[in-house]
């Protein structure tokens, strides 16, 4: 499940680059937006949970390719939660205006690496089946 979870997660983070080549995928992408921030939450929440499940063998991820793969996955799934669930998390955790501008205007700055970290993503997901 985690492989199909990053790959999940990285499709709809690259979604801008996928519709540009496939117009047909805007429909998709749309009955999927209302609940974009909730995978997010539960991506970021499963990223962190397997980190802390990883950390004992973080020596082995520098020692094979399937470690790193590994280890990339969390890393991308961590990031991939914290980009789909920002809206949702910046409501719920910021109460002020002050804060909420903030957090947008670091979503902004975080928009930039939404499509590389996705298709990465993607790829580390379909490469984990191979391998």
């Amino acid at each position: 499940m985690f492989p199909i979870l990053t790959i999940v997660g990285g499709l709809i983070t690259a979604s801008a680059l996928v519709v540009a080549r496939k117009p047909g995928a805007q429909e998709i992408f749309r009955r999927i937006a209302p609940y974009q921030g909730f995978l997010g939450v539960g991506m970021l929440a499963l990223g962190v949970l397997w980190l802390v499940r990883w950390l004992p063998n973080l020596s082995m991820s520098f020692t094979s390719v399937g470690g790193a793969l590994v280890l990339g996955m969390i890393v991308a799934d961590i990031l991939i939660g914290f980009l789909l669930g920002f809206g949702l998390l910046s409501n719920v955790i910021a109460k002020s205006e002050a804060a909420r501008e903030k957090s947008a205007a670091l979503m902004k700055r975080l928009t930039n690496v939404q499509v590389p970290l996705g298709v990465s993503a993607v790829a580390m997901g379909v490469l984990s089946f191979v391998l």
